[in-house]
């Protein structure tokens, strides 16, 4: 389905933090900077597709200010990459209101006039991502308070209103002409409990991370044509006790994950965002390669693997640096850190491998709450 099965993604977060700060990861990373030679190095690794974010706070409403996408499209453009662009990735402009009605509208607008921008300038589209994380979203903004919109006890209310934003994006883009794949990004967690009402909260607790993907299939089958899972060594973990280590007998393979979101899902599959901070982000990218592997054997239908990010960035909460996958900076200089270039070259060899038996389908879930949305 794409250019690369390797893709190389650039940090694009750009929520509010409860102190009041916008995280902009786009600067902070800086790839605003280094564009050209981010495009540059990751072209020269084999890569031709990469994962991007526009910045809505930056680009404003009415009168459009796209000079903020100009370095990311010139760097697309010049290496002849496609670009997965993410229209929200957490941020949305000063003084917006999420929960308003008009919210989904407006949201819409945005991804209407990107559509047509990103036409005019001639910027190959790989795919689409309406909202990045709906269901991390909706708990870190709408249930916790943690950042923007910083509302407590309404996740539910939220993810709800998220998926209203992904589909009245998909309608837009539609009318914009744009015909390339609609993509959604979760978390693929693996959950346990110490009890059995423990290992019923953890079921919950992993029901609730895909709630919005099967809410917007059940509004509206066509409006997703890819399932994207973000997956980090955090993402597995216990109730009350904390990440599972790769010694824990509970821990799952993500092979085994892939295999069940196969049969759930029934559609492409991509890792849209996975790796580690150094030192351990060799070995982790080593552990994906061998699962990515095994999964596509089994005939899961993987259709590409993001590192993510694959710059350093700086932290959400404390601006440190985060030194993490194929291309790293220190004292203002761009490097590449050759095992993780090794690692792009590792998952490229798999799209040429053989596949296995496509596994059958468990048929459809119910669909809890569908028609809320």
């Amino acid at each position: 389905m794409f250019r690369s099965f390797a893709w190389g993604g650039l940090e694009a977060a750009s929520h509010c933090r409860a102190d009041g700060v916008r995280v902009d990861s786009v600067t902070g990373s800086g790839h605003e900077r280094w564009a050209m030679l981010d495009g540059a190095i990751l072209r020269g690794l084999g890569v031709q597709t990469v994962r991007e974010g526009l910045r809505w706070h930056l680009v404003g409403e009415g009168r459009r200010d796209w000079s903020s996408a100009r370095a990311q499209i010139d760097a697309a453009l010049a290496h002849g990459l496609e670009v997965a662009w993410d229209i929200c990735h957490w941020g949305v402009p000063d003084g917006m209101d999420l929960m308003a009605p008009d919210w989904p509208a407006r949201l819409a607008e945005f991804a209407h006039d990107a559509a047509r921008m990103l036409q005019r300038e001639g910027c190959p589209v790989a795919a689409w991502v309406p909202v990045n994380e709906m269901s991390f979203w909706a708990w870190a903004g709408g249930e916790t308070g943690g950042f923007s919109p910083f509302l407590f006890g309404q996740g539910d209310a939220m993810k709800q209103q998220l998926v209203r934003g992904h589909l009245a994006v998909v309608e837009a883009l539609r009318d914009a002409g744009a015909t390339e794949p609609v993509m959604v990004c979760e978390p693929l967690i693996w959950v346990v409990g110490d009890n059995e009402a423990e290992a019923a909260e953890a079921r919950a607790f992993m029901d609730a991370a895909f709630d919005a993907v099967h809410w917007i299939l059940a509004e509206n089958p066509s409006a997703v044509d890819v399932v994207g899972f973000n997956y980090y060594p955090q993402n597995q973990w216990a109730l009350n006790t904390g990440e599972l280590t790769a010694e824990d007998p509970r821990r799952r393979s993500l092979s085994s994950l892939l295999v069940e979101k196969a049969q759930e899902f029934n559609m492409p599959l991509v890792i849209s965002e996975t790796g580690a901070e150094e030192p351990h982000g060799d070995a982790w990218m080593a552990e994906i390669t061998r699962e990515v592997r095994a999964a596509r054997q089994a005939g899961v239908p993987v259709e590409g693997v993001c590192i993510y990010p694959a710059t350093d960035y700086r932290g959400w909460d404390n601006d440190r640096h985060c030194p993490c996958g194929p291309i790293g900076w220190s004292e203002g200089l761009r490097f590449v850190r050759h095992a993780q270039a090794k690692a792009l070259r590792d998952l490229q060899a798999i799209c040429r491998a053989p596949g296995g038996k496509i596994p059958p389908t468990l048929g459809p879930r119910r669909m809890t709450n569908s028609t809320a949305v």
